[in-house]
């Protein structure tokens, strides 16, 4: 093998292992990211050139020979992820356990997937691999997966960490009796295969566990934020009340007092004008959870504040859907906020959930010219908005996602309503 071989090999490694790093950890401190490229590169060829073996094969999944060796390249990554990016409690040694997780992935993966094609000879096994595990990477970036993970582990996600260290212990398992020809015996192939479903049977109960934990706790949460606004929509309906049973006693006394019949009817319109519960407020009363209830009456609030009014109409269930509370709290205030923002002081917007069968159907519409069938497409694509501002245009493609998730469907169309075009966008959630 010439040096040009050899330094070929060892900077594909390099590249994959800073890759990995910044997929996972983000841009280095101080605009270091040259730096660490050369760091990696550096680690990667001392451990190059610390094997003995002389066949590259041997190197194709990690830089090393030995897979008594791979602590070691471990804790030397560590190190200098430690001195390149900003250093949180246990971020980054979980960013580097993720690291080598998706490292040894890709690698395995790739190597795994040419031998299973019949190209495990020559050129392929060596930088075939390689080249591979790197187009893989770039897969993965561009499906955005590598910055959820990135988000979970700023977030100090304790799943992900247990998820990821549950595949770097298995890859490193796969990797060590592969690399030791003692161990290639076929008892050893059953043991692998249960420890494997042992720690992803460990994954599932705390992913299951944690997600629980997360939707009570942001229950709670709901609960809190919008309880207050549920008593105040309470204590109105009682002064309501209150001033209702004041008026039919008023109402009673005029017809008695009245002398002439005319003068009766005209005693009695006056006082009756305003009886009856608004609308809006009987309708929320419909709504059969406190955290929705209290949310509507909070745009509702909002609307008014703005000129605007929300017209409620609630003859369906959100209890006991696909969707829980907490997501149509998501789903409702994103459809809501959109409807408001578009509106303009002395617009009318129309807010219904009705029953359609056994699915619950929610429409919200706003007045809108009217939109074709490709305008309306692009509204759910990732990162479209009518504003420049950065940032925007996830809220319905979180929608979008959110319901196809759960099985459900998306409505968008165009509706006239009170002589005009509205822009009707709901879902309908089983």
């Amino acid at each position: 093998m010439t040096s040009i071989e050899l330094f070929v090999q060892v900077f594909l490694d390099g590249v994959l292992l800073n890759l990995c790093v910044l997929g996972v950890l983000g841009r280095p401190k101080r605009h270091l990211g040259g730096l660490l490229l050369l760091s990696n590169l550096g680690v990667c060829l001392v451990s190059r050139l610390a094997g003995y073996s002389t066949n590259p094969v041997d190197y194709v999944v990690l830089p090393l020979d030995s897979f008594l060796f791979s602590p070691f390249l471990v804790l030397a990554v560590l190190l200098l992820n430690s001195i390149y990016f900003d250093s949180r409690e246990g971020h980054i040694l979980w960013g580097t356990v993720t690291q080598f997780s998706l490292f040894l992935l890709f690698r395995e993966v790739c190597f795994v997937l040419l031998g299973l094609f019949g190209l495990s000879t020559g050129f392929w096994p060596i930088y075939g691999v390689r080249i591979l595990s790197l187009l893989l990477w770039a897969a993965l970036w561009c499906t955005g997966m590598l910055r959820w993970i990135k988000d979970q582990l700023e977030e100090g996600d304790i799943p992900l960490y247990i998820v990821a260290g549950n595949t770097f212990l298995v890859l490193l398992l796969i990797l060590g009796v592969w690399k030791t020809p003692s161990l290639r015996d076929y008892l050893w192939l059953p043991i692998l295969a249960a420890i494997l479903a042992l720690l992803v049977l460990v994954d599932g109960i705390v992913l299951l566990w944690d997600q629980n934990r997360i939707q009570f706790q942001r229950r709670g949460r709901l609960l809190e934020q919008y309880l207050p606004m549920v008593e105040e929509l309470v204590e109105s309906v009682r002064a309501r009340q209150h001033e209702y049973n004041n008026r039919m006693m008023a109402i009673s006394a005029a017809m008695v007092t009245s002398e002439t019949l005319e003068e009766a009817q005209r005693k009695v319109a006056e006082l009756a004008g305003q009886v009856s519960l608004e609308t809006t407020d009987r309708e929320l009363l419909k709504c059969d959870s406190k955290v929705l209830c209290g949310m509507l009456f909070g745009k509702v609030k909002q609307a008014q504040l703005h000129h605007i009014q929300l017209q409620i109409s609630i003859t369906g269930s959100f209890l006991h859907r696909s969707l829980s509370e907490s997501d149509w709290v998501d789903l409702l205030g994103i459809l809501l906020d959109n409807a408001l923002e578009a509106a303009s002081a002395g617009d009318l917007i129309f807010l219904q959930a009705e029953e359609e069968g056994d699915a619950l159907c929610l429409l919200i519409s706003n007045p809108c010219p009217p939109m074709s069938r490709t305008e309306m497409a692009q509204m759910f694509r990732r990162g479209w908005s009518t504003k420049a501002e950065q940032g925007r245009g996830y809220g319905l493609f979180n929608v979008r996602r959110m319901v196809e998730q759960h099985g459900g469907k998306i409505i968008v169309k165009n509706e006239e309503k009170n002589g005009q075009n509205y822009l009707t966008i709901g879902a309908l959630v089983s």
